[in-house]
């Protein structure tokens, strides 16, 4: 298993991509899209080495992640999901657990991920604390409602 960088070479498998719960997140396509029009917006796939796709998220550098920490040198954490045909199986955990080293190695200057979580989201609140992020006593009125906000420090 390893991180990428989206390319090309996932579209047909992203269109196949189906989230089962999206009341939580963001469809991959529409991030994808997103991105091809900011240059900010990082899509980031799990994959396995024959490269099929588990896991699938955003790491945001724009303004965006003001709203969650002040820290300039943060990316956040967007648009985070799993294939529905992989789900239960361990991968967000294993993308999760990959994050850190990943970011280290392609964007040398952060210091903290950040992301919002619906309150009403206890699946992945316990998921992002397992992964080693801490619950912020702030939290964000989003589109869909309250907004935990988590962090995880990556000195």
């Amino acid at each position: 298993m390893k991180l990428v960088t989206y390319n090309n070479k996932f579209k047909n498998q992203i269109k196949t991509y189906q989230v089962e719960n999206i009341i939580f997140t963001g469809l991959p396509q529409n991030a994808i899209k997103i991105s091809q029009k900011n240059k900010d917006y990082h899509p980031i796939l799990l994959v396995n080495e024959s490269n099929d796709i588990y896991t699938f998220f955003v790491l945001d550098y724009g303004d965006d992640k003001f709203k969650y920490t002040s820290n300039i040198n943060s990316l956040l954490l967007r648009s985070f999901s799993t294939n529905e045909r992989f789900l239960r199986k361990g991968y967000a955990f294993s993308a999760l657990s990959l994050l850190s080293k990943y970011v280290q190695t392609n964007y040398p200057n952060i210091q903290e991920i950040v992301l919002g979580v619906n309150k009403r989201n206890l699946a992945a609140q316990n998921l992002y604390k397992k992964a080693g992020f801490e619950k912020k006593a702030k939290t964000y009125i989003g589109k869909k409602g309250i907004q935990l906000i988590f962090s995880k420090s990556i000195l």
